[in-house]
Parts: structure tokens; C-alpha cells; sequence
């Protein structure tokens, strides 16, 4: 075929396609285009029927010259299942087949006899598919022997293709109608309300229960924005993600379900659970929202959950309760029994020296430092339960004034010399200014250095320091004790918790104090582990 021929017939081809309002004028159109442009006598459309279990001859067919109504008879009088030779196998496995010379396969070509006799010698047949289904099977014959034409065969074959999905796109549309038919009778007696919009974000269909739902009638919903149900705040979020997801086609709501406020025309607000679909329709895009009116069941949900938090609350409360009891408990019987023994023996010791001046004046005043230290014992751990219970409560607020750091470090260091017991204190203090509550900064740093003095040994130094950071001071102090376990860096600023194996005085309340006095101020306390081995515990305070 000469190149001026070929692309006629590519022109006739593609034009028969598009001029084409339907399959079967297309069909039609491509059989006379190919007969006449290609020089077949016969053409014709094969054609699945209904139930897709045989191939038949359909109506369509053409002849440039007469002589060949005999031939299309015979073929419509034979039909194929699938993987009879020939139009069997090709309706299996879809694929083009030249056949030079239908004499070859005379065997294989059921019609062979009334072909021969017609003087039809050549047979192209192409099958017409869409979406790896084969939709028909276009037949042609030749009287002359073609040899194979690989152009023409391919401008065939386009054309083919683009009537393959033509037909797709038919079927969609009679699928969509009835679709649409079905879903509006199930739409309309839905117990949810169901909207449509477009790309446009305009309503286009909605259901009697959105009417009821949001007070509206449904030919007042079509046209509407659907922005006119969806709360002012939310607006701008509802048209970036829609916006977004036109772009991208990266969807954030669609295929969940969320809960999400609606509004109605006087702009009362309810929660709705919303779900939403995308669909398609001559490559139009829709959105449909199927939504359902939580308001009720977020009541009863709210109701069940305040019930749960307070059964919770009071069983942590009397739990929390328990511990606390049996924790003072344990404190009586150790924390304080220690105390109250030695005052007893103290206390009566004196009163019989009284009587019989047994004790010489250095072994009364002995006597007398000890009672003093056995009550203050008392004292400290009677405080410490009384502050944490203040701090507990809020009813002890933060009193800042501007100090010198290193002054209040300082002074606490002096007034605790003799909880070290003869430790020694390695003290690096510079001059920090800060807007602190002084006496809450005390005890940060004598609860520190008590629980440092607990647990170095003796002869052993603790390191105290004191510097500027940014805009916070940090207070380090170490010790050289056994250091704290990781798993406990941050359980051992709780109340009443203390390191597995210590077995020291103390209720475990000290450095919970810390913590807590700490956050007062917006800081943070945490423990390092020291090099060297102990523990660095650290307080942040903010400088203003």
C-alpha cells in the first residue's frame, strides 16, 4: 500500500470513530473504511451474546461489491464458544491473525467450502478489546491472496482500540444509569444522610433524611455550596484539603470515617459522623458524604465516660490511700520509732541523773545534743510530709524576690554541716542572679545535700555547683555513692519511692520535694549518672 493510501485509510479509520455516536455505527463505519481503503471483499462483526458463552455473526457487515450475501449467511449461521479454532481461539487469547491463505487452515475454518466457492482466498481477524475483554471480533476476506500488511493491519488496530473503548465507556454509562437508578431508591430510604457534590464543591444530590437532618429541603440543597453545612471555622481546612486532594490526588478523609461539626441554616452546630467516596462519571468527578448524627450517641458516650473516670478516680483514690497509710505506717514504726526510742532512753537517763548526779557535765550536754537531734529527725520528716501535702494541694504559691544564688547555696551549705557527719564538701559556686522564692530554693538544696550525705561514703567529698546556663541556673550535686539504676532516673523524684536495697532513714520524700518545689519555679530536676560512679543529681531554674 502506498504511503498516500495508508494514510487515507489511517484518516478514514480514526474519523469513523469519532463521527460515530454509537458501537455499532462505529463498527460499521470501520468495516466500509477497511474494505474500501484496505481492498477486502467482506467484512463482518462477530459479537459475544448475552450470557458471553458464544460468538455469533451479528448484523453488521459489508461488501464493497455484491456477490457475497451467501458467505455472510453461512456465517451467521455458525457460532463459537470459546477456544474453537479460529474465532474461538481468538476470542480466548485475543490477537491478530493474518491468515495468507485460508486453504491452510481449511480444516480449522468452518466456512471454508462456501469461501472456496466465493473466491475468498485471504482472512484478517481482529479482535476488538477493552480492559483485557474481548468485546467483538472484526472479520475480513479477500479474494486475491494479501500478503501480510503491517501498516494497514496497525492503522486497524488503533482504530480498534479507540472503538474498544468507546464501547467501555457506553457500558459504563447504561451500568451508571442503572447504578444511579438503584441508588436513589436506596438513598431515599436511607436512615443516613447522603449529598453528592462536584469538583466545584456544589451539592447535586441529596436525600430526604439530609432534609430532615439539616432543616432544608432537598431542591433547596442542589446548587448550594457545600460549605453551607460546615461550621465557619472550618472553611479554609475544608478547602485546602479539597483543593489538595484535586491536585494531588492524595486523599486525607476519604475511605474513613471521622467525626467532624456540621451546621444548619440557623447555625446550631452538631457532631456527624462523616464518610466520604470519590466516583467518576464521563471523566467527571463526584464526592459523595454519606453522614450520620452522632449528637446522642456522644451524650451517652460522654455519660458513660464521666461514670468510668470517677469509678477510676475513686479507685485510684482509695488505692493511692491504702499505699499512703500503709507508707506513714511503716514510717511510724521505723522512721519515727528510732527517735522516740532514743528520747525515751535519753529522757529517763536524765531524769535519774537528776536524782543521783550520775553523769558528768559533758555526758549530760551529750545527752542533750542527741535529743536535739532526735526531734529535729522528727521534725524534717513530719515537714517533708506536710509540704508535700501543700504542694499537693497548690496551697503554696511561689513568693519570688531577686537573690544571688550562690548567697542562698551558700547559707544552706553552713546550716547543714552537721548532717554531712564528717564529709567533706568540694563547693563551686558562682554568683548567679535570679527571681526565685527563697525558702523554696533552701529546701531544694538541703533535700539534695541530705540525700547526698545519705549515700557517700565516709571521707568521701560531695561536690556542689553552681553556674549559669543560658538563661537558667543549674545546681549540681554529687555524690559518690552506688549511683541510681537507670530503670529509677525518673521513679526516684516520686513520693515514697526509694532505690531497691536502701535501707537508710527517710520516708523517699525528699527528693519528690525537689521535684515538685523545682516545677514551681518552671524548672526541672533530673539525675546523671556521675563519672566515677554515683549520682549527679541536677535542678534547672529558669532566671526569671
Amino acid at each position: 500500500m502506498s504511503a498516500e493510501s495508508l494514510l487515507e485509510l489511517v484518516f478514514d479509520l480514526t474519523s469513523a470513530v469519532s463521527r460515530a455516536s454509537t458501537p455499532e455505527e462505529a463498527f460499521a463505519s470501520i468495516l466500509q473504511s477497511f474494505c474500501v481503503g484496505g481492498g477486502w471483499a467482506v467484512g463482518q462483526v462477530w459479537l459475544p451474546d448475552q450470557d458471553d458463552s458464544f460468538l455469533e455473526c451479528s448484523a453488521i457487515w459489508y461488501q464493497p461489491r455484491s456477490g457475497h450475501e451467501e458467505f455472510h449467511s453461512a456465517s451467521k449461521a455458525v457460532r463459537f464458544s470459546k477456544g474453537m479454532p479460529l474465532l474461538g481461539e481468538i476470542w480466548a487469547t485475543p490477537e491478530v491473525r493474518w491468515i495468507h491463505d485460508i486453504g491452510i487452515e481449511a480444516s480449522r475454518f468452518q466456512r471454508f467450502e462456501i469461501a472456496r466457492a466465493l473466491g475468498l482466498s485471504t482472512a484478517l481477524i481482529v479482535p476488538v478489546t477493552a480492559n483485557g475483554h474481548v468485546m467483538g471480533i472484526l472479520e475480513f476476506l479477500a479474494g486475491e491472496r494479501k500478503a501480510e500488511d503491517a501498516d494497514s493491519q496497525k492503522s486497524l488496530t488503533t482504530a480498534v482500540e479507540h472503538l474498544g473503548e468507546m464501547m467501555t465507556r457506553r457500558q459504563a454509562e447504561s451500568d451508571l444509569r442503572r447504578s444511579e437508578a438503584l441508588f436513589r431508591a436506596v438513598a431515599d430510604t436511607a436512615h443516613d444522610a447522603i449529598i453528592t457534590i462536584d469538583t466545584s464543591g456544589d451539592i447535586q444530590y441529596a436525600n430526604s433524611e439530609a432534609s430532615r437532618m439539616f432543616g432544608r429541603e432537598s431542591h433547596a440543597f442542589v446548587g448550594s455550596p457545600i460549605t453551607s453545612i460546615i461550621p465557619e471555622q472550618l472553611h479554609e481546612a475544608h478547602y485546602e484539603g479539597f483543593s489538595h486532594f484535586l491536585r494531588t490526588g492524595e486523599a486525607r478523609l476519604i475511605g474513613r470515617s471521622v467525626v467532624v461539626p456540621a451546621r444548619r441554616p440557623d447555625d446550631t452546630e452538631f457532631p456527624v459522623e462523616l464518610s466520604l467516596s470519590t466516583w467518576t462519571v464521563d471523566d467527571a468527578r463526584f464526592f459523595t458524604a454519606i453522614i450520620r448524627d452522632v449528637s446522642e450517641r456522644q451524650r451517652l458516650h460522654a455519660e458513660l465516660e464521666r461514670a468510668l473516670d470517677y469509678e477510676r478516680e475513686a479507685a485510684n483514690k482509695l488505692i493511692e490511700l491504702d499505699q499512703l497509710k500503709n507508707t506513714i505506717l511503716d514510717a511510724v514504726s521505723h522512721d519515727l520509732r528510732t527517735p522516740l526510742a532514743a528520747i525515751r532512753v535519753v529522757t529517763d537517763l536524765l531524769q535519774r541523773d537528776a536524782l543521783t548526779q550520775i553523769l558528768t557535765p559533758d555526758q549530760r550536754q551529750q545527752h542533750f545534743v542527741g535529743l536535739g537531734a532526735s526531734a529535729e529527725r522528727m521534725h524534717r520528716l513530719l515537714d517533708d510530709l506536710l509540704d508535700l501535702e501543700r504542694l499537693t494541694s497548690g496551697q503554696d504559691p511561689v513568693q519570688r524576690s531577686a537573690v544571688d544564688l550562690a548567697e542562698v547555696v551558700r547559707l544552706v551549705l553552713d546550716e547543714t554541716l552537721d548532717a554531712l557527719d564528717g564529709r567533706t564538701l568540694d563547693v563551686d559556686l558562682a554568683a548567679v542572679w535570679a527571681d526565685v522564692d527563697v525558702s523554696k530554693v533552701e529546701r531544694i538544696v538541703e533535700n539534695l545535700v541530705r540525700n547526698a550525705a545519705r549515700h557517700t561514703p565516709p571521707g568521701t567529698p560531695i561536690k556542689v555547683s553552681l553556674q549559669a546556663v543560658g538563661d537558667a541556673a543549674l545546681l549540681c550535686v554529687d555524690d559518690s555513692g552506688q549511683g541510681v539504676p537507670e530503670a529509677m532516673h525518673e521513679a526516684v523524684f516520686e513520693r515514697f519511692k526509694r532505690v531497691p536495697g536502701h535501707h537508710g532513714p527517710g520516708l523517699g520524700l525528699g527528693l519528690s520535694l525537689v521535684a515538685r518545689l523545682t516545677a514551681l519555679h518552671g524548672g526541672t530536676a533530673w539525675v546523671d549518672d556521675r563519672d566515677g560512679g554515683g549520682a549527679s543529681f541536677r535542678v534547672r531554674l529558669p532566671l526569671k
